[in-house]
């Protein structure tokens, strides 16, 4: 990861809000994008009540891309076009209009219905959301290692190491064997940083089996 040497004069600038989306922008710009911002993660943190792992990237780690509460694991790729929500409108009441439950728009005294936070989204490690994937409320969690296909409409929880997609999005297949699922979830490769796992950077690139995972955890610190 990386912090610039701008790192406390934009982590102290984001304290006056007009200065924050520059804050923002600038980390993004000198410390290699929002794969490797831990500056924007700091924001992101701060301001958003967003937590987001190491090297994981794309145009929502920005102000308003997650909703609040929101965790991202490692290593994720998260394509653009992503929209996340954490509340639905009151589909029992007479009107289901924000009016009747959204205090900001000054006719309730107090939210109505469950705040984003209440309603957090986990999103795991190595996850890959394709471009314009849509993930509303019913959805609290996608596993390590899953793939939601691209235009999917995500409406439940999404177990580890499972391709789904469609709309409402369903399994296509699982990735690995349970065998080789249950072994790259032990391993806890996502853990490390990229430095940590570029001994291994072969067996990165060769298909998933516990042989290659075993080469995995041999480069690995050992605890």
């Amino acid at each position: 990861m990386e912090r610039s040497a701008l790192s406390a004069i934009l982590l102290a600038a984001a304290k006056v809000p007009r200065l924050r989306r520059f804050a923002y922008r600038f980390a993004v710009r000198f410390e290699r994008g929002t794969m490797c911002s831990q500056t924007l993660r700091d924001l992101l943190r701060t301001y958003e009540n967003v937590s987001v792992g190491i090297f994981t990237y794309g145009d929502c780690l920005m102000p308003g891309g997650l909703p609040r509460g929101t965790k991202v694991g490692s290593y994720s790729s998260l394509a653009g076009g992503l929209r996340v929500y954490r509340r639905n409108h009151p589909l029992g009441r007479v009107s289901q209009h924000p009016f009747f439950y959204n205090r900001r728009l000054g006719y309730v005294a107090k939210e109505q219905i469950p705040e984003d936070e209440e309603n957090p989204l986990t999103i795991g490690h190595d996850v890959w959301l394709g471009g314009g994937v849509t993930i509303t409320a019913g959805c609290k969690s996608i596993g390590n290692g899953a793939v939601v296909a691209a235009g999917s409409v995500v409406s439940k929880d999404v177990p580890a190491f499972t391709v789904v997609g469609g709309v409402p999005a369903k399994c296509i297949r699982e990735r690995f064997s349970r065998e080789t699922a249950e072994a790259v979830q032990e391993s806890g490769w996502f853990n490390h940083d990229i430095s940590v796992l570029e001994g291994a950077i072969d067996a990165f690139c060769r298909d998933a089996d516990p042989a290659v995972i075993a080469e995995i955890e041999k480069s690995l610190p050992q605890s």
